[in-house]
């Protein structure tokens, strides 16, 4: 500011000042024109500096993205503060990979809440008397992707302990809770069991601990068998047979349940680790409780529909890991999602569950010693020619960034990562 221009500002920000304390009403020349002019010109010069630095922030991370040699490169960016910093080919719509977890966490924590949790049980329609159960006993599977042997053993314990020592009926999987597709719409034959256990509502230790034909075919009948010999294991034998049935209305009395963690954590394992069985039966819960139909094309649509509702468009697809060929997501959506959950009662439980740089999840060894370190939060995607990366940073001065990148047409995926992860840095480096 010229200095003859500082010196009428001081002389009237004084005088205002002496006004103000004595009670008397400030003269009419006290706020001149020429002092609204050069407010106006400081603005304006306040507003030109935050898009010189947007600018050069942008040009600093296109570039790196630009490493990667990618054939396409999807990108988006905004900092708080300095708005809008990258818009590179932003509204393509392009194959997502792991990031399109991110859509089904997100979606699940608003629609089933972050305190949900799991229940698995055991049921009949009688109380055992003197040991003897006069009932079909019901083992009804609840969707809990991280129920393993060891809470099979638990649920079998618990019969025992609400004193059934023979059931004298059969034992029952209802197993209705979701559809029975083994895989989603889009997936290689391949996938099924090398990227996810077969999928089922009644899953023992993410449908893998058998991998023969039969087993991939129906693995909720055979859990449900090991389920009787854990019974007897305890001292309950099985009169009957195991098969499949609907439990009753008046199957009521609850014998033995079995209840998983709070859904944060189950959603923190999904994204940390990029579990893709368990985000597929988290997206058939969301499809089942938002619209009463639990497939994964219920649950995308259900998630379609959670996330329009707060302005978010979500891309195509066909399942909640980002495994089917039929996915995509462009990155202002990817953007959107993830201002919406920053802004919401779930961004905290959201934002955790998110792999940190150099510290765990699928980030657990990238971008250590580097200002992104611990200050990166996002959710990694990796494809046959796809890389992705979407979340959250704060920059070196203080400003929250939201990000996503994606890159299709890769060649090499590590070349193709470390542009990712240089993109990232440049971010949380930046002192704009």
């Amino acid at each position: 500011m010229p200095a003859a221009v500082r010196r009428r500002t001081t002389f009237a920000a004084v005088l205002l000042a002496v006004s103000a304390g004595t009670g008397v009403a400030a003269p009419a020349w006290a706020a001149p024109a020429w002092a609204a002019a050069t407010t106006t010109a400081e603005s304006r010069a306040v507003a030109q500096a935050r898009k010189t630095a947007a600018q050069s922030l942008g040009a600093r991370v296109d570039a790196a993205l630009s490493s990667g040699g990618a054939t396409t490169v999807g990108a988006a960016v905004d900092v708080d503060g300095l708005g809008t910093v990258v818009r590179r080919d932003a509204g393509h719509l392009l194959p997502p990979a792991s990031t399109q977890k991110s859509f089904t966490g997100v979606a699940a924590l608003l629609a089933l809440t972050p305190d949900m949790r799991y229940r698995t049980e055991a049921a009949a329609k009688v109380a055992a008397v003197d040991g003897v159960l006069n009932s079909n006993l019901w083992l009804v599977a609840s969707g809990d992707p991280y129920f393993t042997k060891a809470g099979l053993r638990v649920l079998a314990r618990g019969v025992r302990a609400a004193g059934v020592t023979l059931v004298a009926g059969d034992l029952v999987l209802d197993d209705s809770r979701y559809d029975s597709r083994r895989s989603a719409a889009g997936w290689k034959s391949t996938f099924v069991p090398n990227e996810s256990g077969p999928l089922s509502a009644f899953a023992v230790d993410g449908n893998r601990w058998r991998r023969d034909g039969v087993y991939v075919a129906d693995p909720a009948l055979p859990a449900a068998a090991l389920f009787r010999d854990y019974l007897k294991a305890e001292g309950v034998a099985v009169k009957g047979v195991v098969r499949r049935g609907i439990r009753p209305p008046d199957a009521a009395v609850s014998v033995a349940t079995h209840i998983s963690g709070p859904l944060s954590a189950v959603v923190r394992r999904i994204l940390k680790d990029s579990d893709n069985f368990a985000a597929e039966l988290l997206l058939k819960e969301v499809g089942r409780v938002v619209r009463g139909d639990g497939s994964s094309a219920g649950g995308h649509a259900a998630v379609v529909q959670l996330l329009a509702a707060r302005g978010v468009r979500a891309g195509s697809g066909a399942d909640g890991s980002g495994l089917s060929a039929h996915d995509r997501q462009n990155a202002v959506g990817q953007l959107a999602l993830l201002r919406v959950a920053d802004q919401s009662q779930i961004a905290n439980a959201f934002r955790t569950a998110l792999p940190v740089a150099c510290q765990d999840g699928t980030l657990q060894s990238r971008m250590c010693n580097t200002a992104a370190a611990g200050r990166v939060f996002a959710k990694t995607g990796t494809l046959p020619g796809v890389r992705a990366l979407s979340g959250f940073t704060t920059t070196a001065s203080g400003r929250t960034v939201w990000f996503s990148f994606q890159l299709t047409g890769v060649k090499d995926g590590i070349q193709a990562r470390n542009a990712l992860d240089r993109a990232a840095v440049v971010l949380a480096s930046a002192q704009e």
